[in-house]
Order: C-alpha cells, then structure tokens, then sequence
C-alpha cells in the first residue's frame, strides 16, 4: 500500500487526496496541518458563477460543515467547502494530524517528523510520495469582505446564501459596517476556488503516474 503525505491541509490538498482515492482506494492519505481544525479558519475566495455548483464530485462533500450555494447565490465560504471535503475525505480513511508541525523531512528515507500538540514529543510518518501543493505563483495581495451589500469599487464579488455579500478588491477603500475582513495572495478571486481544484487535479495525475512508475519497477526489479 502506497502512503502518500501532505504537509498541509488546503483546498486544493484535501481536493487532490480525493482525485487520488478516487483513481486507488487502496492509498494511505496524511494530511499534516499547523491548525487545530481543518477549514472554518483563514476565509479564501468562495466566487462562483451560477452553474459552476457542484464544484466537486458528490461523493467528496459531507452532509455537514457547508453552507450550500442556494438560488442564484453566487459565492460559498472557502473554509467551509474545504471543512465539508475534509469530513468526507476522514470517512474515507485519511489520516490528519491537525495541530502539529513538521519538523524535519528526511527525504532520503523518506519520512516526516512532526510534533505532537500538547506533548513534547513527535511521532514519525513514513511515506512514498510527499505532496507539497504549488503555492500562489503571483504576490498580488487582495483585500476582501463580507457585508450586506457590495460597494461600488469592489472588484469581484457574489452573494452568499444567506444574503451577505463577499466581495475582494486590491485598494486602499475601507468597507463600511463590515461582518468580515479578510485578505488573500493570488491571481484571480473570481477563479480561486477553480483554480485550486483545477491544480489538485494536475498534481493527482503526476502524482498517480509515479505511483504506477514505482509499481512497475518493483515488479520488474528482481529482489525488490
């Protein structure tokens, strides 16, 4: 059995542990993450357009943690859809170790150090194939919020399903009687969430060809 591990617990991580589970469910998931939850922290752009609902595959979203798009709602909470995907992705055997740090990679064995919250003490994961997720590949920092209603100068927004509005924009305006403030490095808001599972996807099929590559290797390999 293959063990595959994350150093973190984003979108496009727990979304690519899905591609991967998906195409072999035999795979052993580890998702490392430096909170003690999994989603609910650290809002990301949640914009969609109307028929991009459902964005993932049914089967990846629990019946818990996510405030659905409703209507002509036009934008999600971010953290709650990678909450909602992590719960499914626990159902189906990936291990998480929330709250903890890596505190070396050994990459010539091919393990992870990583402490143990509220010990002083660490445990060791072994694995096959590290996955780190490409981070933004731009340093363009966009400012965002969530009010009752959008301002003219945002400029990307969507209304979520309980009729606040998320908007993002990259000047120094200041939102008035905002419910949320939050802030973002990336490319695009409007395609934030599309990216990231565009990219899980990416990564899911490398990730599965060198798994397979490794495979055959060891089945040609005399001895191995």
């Amino acid at each position: 059995m293959e063990t595959i591990a994350f150093p973190n617990s984003s979108l496009s991580s727990v979304a690519c542990a899905h591609f991967l589970l998906d195409a072999d469910p035999s795979l052993d998931i580890h998702l490392v993450s430096k909170s003690f939850e999994v989603g609910l922290m650290g809002e990301t752009p949640g914009i969609l357009t109307t028929d991009q609902w459902p964005l993932v595959r049914p089967h990846w979203l629990s019946e818990h943690g996510l405030d659905a798009p409703e209507g002509e709602s036009t934008a999600i909470r971010a953290s709650w859809l990678t909450k909602s995907i992590a719960i499914s992705l626990s159902k189906r055997g990936a291990t998480f170790h929330t709250g903890s740090r890596i505190l070396e990679n050994d990459e010539e064995n091919k393990t992870l150090l990583i402490s143990i919250p509220g010990e002083e003490t660490s445990t060791t994961i072994s694995y096959d194939l590290l996955i780190p997720m490409p981070g933004p590949k731009t340093t363009r920092e966009w400012r965002g919020a969530v009010a009752l209603e959008t301002p003219g100068w945002a400029e990307s927004s969507g209304r979520r399903s309980d009729g606040t509005h998320e908007f993002w924009w990259l000047g120094e305006e200041e939102p008035a009687n905002a419910i949320q403030t939050m802030s973002w490095t990336g490319a695009d808001p409007t395609t934030a969430i599309a990216d990231a599972l565009l990219e899980a996807s990416r990564v899911s099929d490398t990730a599965l060809t060198e798994t397979l590559l490794r495979e055959i290797n060891r089945e040609t390999t005399p001895g191995a």
